[in-house]
């Protein structure tokens, strides 16, 4: 922690010596995560954005790399397939994905019934830049304890006909390729492509491929804009799973045997899509109403069943705005409904057998939520909102092998979910921001499903309040961009996931827990004077500093109050170098920690943490008069080949005598190339 602490403060030293008069603000763009459009200086809220200038010399397969550079993310990413994002310390609990936060792409939810969100097969060359909304934010999304993640889709800056496409190639043969074309003219823009990923992995049963196609559309006039997205993605993808300590040191490569055996995998098609209309009624008022769907058709293949399962969503997000002088307000509504089945057979290695149980269930929710903006005096924003939230399960057996019945209707109390933020500019170009809101996520199927194959009709939703404040704003003559934050999250009946058997699990409430951090966020553009300086150079960091404790927990009769939650490491550092010449010549530096965290909840197993590299570069140019760029681009991952782990399964269970596995290890080091041509 203490090289984090010094790496900040040679940054700023830095920044002091090269600083000019002669400069440009870094970019304050208006964000749509939060109710309101607003400039980032002025939201009430704790945000992050991610450029898309900054994910142009990447190589890597899915977006999580980019996401963990901001600080409070931590995303562990144990396959191309199995990953982890949380937000804050939220989500750390889930085994194998992404729960306990919302997903959109624009406003189409990339979010199930089940509170599932899969980000990870989302391609980076449609999107163009993501914002991240941090802490509960029900009051603006309903169900999310964790946070929001917005993609916004990718459209041309430049009037006429656009393309571009490329390829690379990595270690592990892993090769990224695509192409898409971008038209805009007037009011109406368009972008269209394809992106494929494929890749034998570094461990054993780690072959990956995934094909995307991807619309995003817009037209409109100064009264009507209508947008249209689509995304359709193909996935296959082998699971070598977790490892116990004794292969993770010796045989990282090592798939777990089980999986290996019988060749475990999991292969899905699934089309997201949707569309929206704005209306301008007047001056004053506005009107918006989006339609969304998604289908998705998975199969997986493991050890101890194999599970076929489906589903077919669609909702309307509807909602109407006044605009007047400084008061803006917001007021509207959400339905989302989702048919899910899912069948379960025995088998045989690794062939599929007898139908042991077909399942189907019906989710819907339905959010109503005010937003009220006020300006009260210059340079002082007061934002509040609430959010009623609905939601209900119908369940129905349609085969169990041993004739258990599980079919059922459940239901939660509503849930009233209020927030309230401030923002004030409290002198040139520094504004403080505080906000306090509440947040809830509901229970998984799997987790209110008990062993015996009933309903958990006793089991709550987890809720919290949580209280932020920090600073915000650029100063050395806006070369320098930070972002200060602090934050404690109190969460009540925190759902813990316990494991029966290797294959089932089941979820229990653990009483009270308390998250509370700091997030720090700079980023210096040095030595960068318009229409003279050929070189510019830009130094960014982040740093997540966080300490999160069961104050209330009780499992089985031992009590784990005062104990850490495990998988959430207590500090996370990024730092990023980039010097481009001339729009030419880019060269990228990184540096990533994650340090401590404890892997079970009695914090008797610790992983240490670690360090890692990477360094890329690329190189522009154009012959002759050629319509387009060419761009070469190579990279080093992991430059001093540290072994490490990339995801911690958190109470790794134990049966038969079995060291538990917690261990997914993380890729050594690793290269690329890559060709880029762009118009």
């Amino acid at each position: 922690m203490k090289r984090s602490i010094l790496f900040v403060f040679i940054s700023m030293f830095m920044v002091r010596a090269w600083s000019q008069n002669d400069t440009i603000r870094l970019e304050d763009i208006t964000i749509s995560v939060a109710p309101f459009e607003q400039r980032l200086s002025e939201t009430t809220g704790s945000l992050s954005i991610i450029r898309p200038r900054d994910n142009e010399l990447q190589h890597a397969i899915n977006i999580s790399d980019e996401l963990n550079t901001a600080p409070g993310i931590f995303i562990s990413k144990g396959t191309h397939t199995t990953n982890r994002v949380t937000i804050r310390g939220v989500g750390s609990r889930t085994p194998y994905s992404s729960n306990r936060i919302r997903a959109y792409i624009e406003e189409i939810p990339l979010t199930n019934g089940d509170g599932i969100s899969t980000i990870e097969d989302m391609d980076i060359s449609g999107i163009s830049r993501m914002e991240i909304l941090k802490g509960p934010t029900s009051a603006l999304y309903g169900s999310g304890l964790g946070g929001v993640i917005l993609l916004k889709a990718l459209y041309p800056t430049d009037n006429g006909l656009t393309y571009d496409a490329g390829a690379s190639y990595g270690a592990f043969n892993s090769s990224k390729y695509g192409a898409s074309l971008g038209y805009k003219t007037g009011h109406t823009s368009l972008h269209a492509g394809y992106a494929g990923a494929v890749s034998d992995g570094f461990r054993e049963n780690n072959d990956y491929r995934r094909d995307q196609l991807y619309l995003h559309a817009k037209t409109g006039s100064s009264k009507n804009t209508f947008s249209f997205h689509i995304i359709a993605t193909s996935l296959n993808a082998e699971i070598p799973s977790s490892l116990n300590l004794s292969d993770y040191l010796n045989s990282p490569k090592s798939a777990a045997g089980n999986w290996l055996a019988i060749n475990g995998y999991e292969t899905y098609q699934k089309i997201t899509g949707g569309a929206s209309w704005k209306h301008a009624i007047n001056d004053q008022w506005q009107h918006k109403i989006v339609l969304f769907s998604a289908l998705q058709d998975p199969y997986e293949s493991r050890p101890f069943n194999i599970l076929d399962d489906a589903s077919v969503m669609a909702g309307v997000r509807d909602y109407i705005r006044f605009e007047k002088d400084n008061i803006h307000l917001q007021a509207g509504m959400e339905f989302f409904y989702e048919s899910y089945q899912w069948k379960i057979f025995e088998t045989i290695d690794g062939e599929q057998g007898a139908l042991q149980t077909h399942n189907s269930e019906i989710r819907r929710y339905s959010n109503v939520f005010v937003h009220f903006k006020w300006e009260p005096v210059p340079k002082l924003h007061i934002e509040t909102g609430t959010n009623l939230n609905l939601l209900r399960y119908n369940l129905r057996t349609i085969y169990h092998s041993d004739n258990t019945d599980q079919s059922g209707s459940y239901s939660y109390n509503p849930v009233f979910s209020p927030r309230i933020g401030i923002n004030y500019n409290a002198v040139s170009n520094q504004f403080i921001h505080a906000s306090a809101g509440h947040g809830f996520s509901a229970p998984s199927l799997e987790e209110t499903l008990l062993p015996e194959g009933t309903v958990n009709s006793e089991l709550l939703p987890e809720t919290g309040w949580n209280i932020d404040a920090g600073i915000r704003g650029w100063i050395l003559g806006d070369r320098w961009y930070y972002d200060l934050a602090g934050y404690t999250i109190f969460i009540s009946n925190m759902l813990v996931t316990e494991r029966i058997t290797e294959e089932i699990f089941t979820g229990i409430n653990a009483g009270r827990t308390r998250l509370s951090g700091i997030e720090i966020y700079n980023r210096f553009v040095l030595d960068r004077v318009p229409g003279k300086s050929k070189w510019e150079h830009t130094l960014s960091s982040s740093i997540f500093l966080n300490n999160n404790l069961f104050t209330e927990f009780v499992d089985d009769g031992i009590s784990y109050n005062g104990k850490h939650l495990p998988g959430i490491p207590a500090q996370v550092f990024h730092a990023r170098w980039v010097t481009r010449y001339k729009e030419k010549l880019d060269w990228m530096a990184e540096l990533r920690y994650s340090g401590k965290q404890y892997m079970n909840d009695s914090n008797s197993e610790i992983y240490n943490g670690h360090f890692l590299s990477n360094l890329r570069a690329s190189y522009t140019f154009r012959i002759g008069s050629m319509p387009f760029g060419i761009t070469v681009s190579a990279g080093v991952n992991n430059i001093f080949n540290t072994s490490y782990a990339s995801m911690i399964l958190v109470n790794a269970p134990s049966f038969g005598g079995a060291s538990p596995r917690y261990y997914y290890p993380g890729m050594p080091r690793n290269s690329f190339v890559s060709l880029r041509l762009k118009k």
